[in-house]
């Protein structure tokens, strides 16, 4: 009982759709015959339709420049937000470049005396007690130079020199020797390098020297170089050894100062 059913269904399709197609070609010789019998006609009828046409082939095209538009935008943004990223890690740098200059040489406007250079190596990526800095013969560095860092502390002095680096061993190294002072009334002292930026020194037990009294070394003016941080003596000695913190820490260094041995 089904199948009559659906034959007549299908052939009621197959009617109407045939009856569309029918009429879609009596359409098409209809404008076929109108444009060339009568082209004004033809002009006037088909003008709505050519008029819609323009104007949904507008809209599409804006639609699709939106899309387009929305990519371009994205694109760009992505890449100013890059390059923002960029911009402020190396404004972070130079910010921290000023700071090391200004700590290093301050703020005042006469010529720095010495050769600034920066620190390409340091304990421990090299020797303890030694330090690289990316200035040499080239920018007039000598072996002998002395080393300061921050506020006129002296660190060491040049003991070789390339064309464009050299290599500071430090005061504080092992079996260097620094003549200095130490206390307010000056009292003469040997400085032995300890390692790790340490220094000892010897004085009589009479001197009086207490934990934090200033180290000093001879150079222009008065330019410390550490502090007392304890006294070892023996009972029945005379003498008693000072262990001496250095002004620094040589581990973070990235800026130094060399003086030249001979002003000009």
């Amino acid at each position: 009982m089904k199948k009559p059913f659906f034959r007549r269904h299908s052939a009621l399709a197959e009617s109407r759709f045939l009856s569309f197609a029918a009429f879609l070609v009596a359409i098409g010789i209809f404008f076929a015959l109108l444009r060339f019998v009568a082209p004004s006609a033809f002009l006037t009828l088909s003008t709505p339709i050519l008029r819609v046409g323009t104007v949904l082939d507008t809209q599409t095209a804006r639609v699709m420049s939106g899309f387009a538009n929305a990519q371009t935008l994205t694109a760009e943004r992505n890449a100013l937000v890059l390059q923002n990223t960029a911009l402020s890690q190396q404004n972070q740098t130079l910010a921290a470049r000023v700071t090391d200059l200004t700590t290093l040489v301050g703020t005042s406007t006469p010529p720095v005396p010495g050769i600034v250079a920066d620190v390409l190596a340091r304990p421990p990526e090299s020797p303890y007690d030694t330090l690289i800095i990316d200035s040499g013969q080239r920018a007039g560095v000598a072996i002998g130079d002395l080393v300061q860092v921050m506020g006129g502390i002296p660190i060491g002095s040049i003991s070789a020199v390339s064309t464009n680096a050299a290599r500071v061993v430090l005061f504080s190294a092992p079996q260097a020797s620094t003549t200095a002072w130490v206390g307010t009334s000056r009292v003469p002292i040997v400085l032995e390098g300890a390692g790790g930026g340490s220094f000892t020194a010897s004085v009589p037990r009479a001197t009086n020297i207490s934990i934090g009294d200033g180290v000093f070394v001879p150079g222009r003016g008065i330019q410390p170089i550490g502090h007392v941080v304890r006294l070892d003596a023996e009972p029945a000695a005379v003498t008693e050894t000072l262990r001496i913190r250095p002004m620094v820490n040589i581990f973070s260094l990235t800026m130094v100062e060399v003086l030249p041995l001979r002003v000009p």
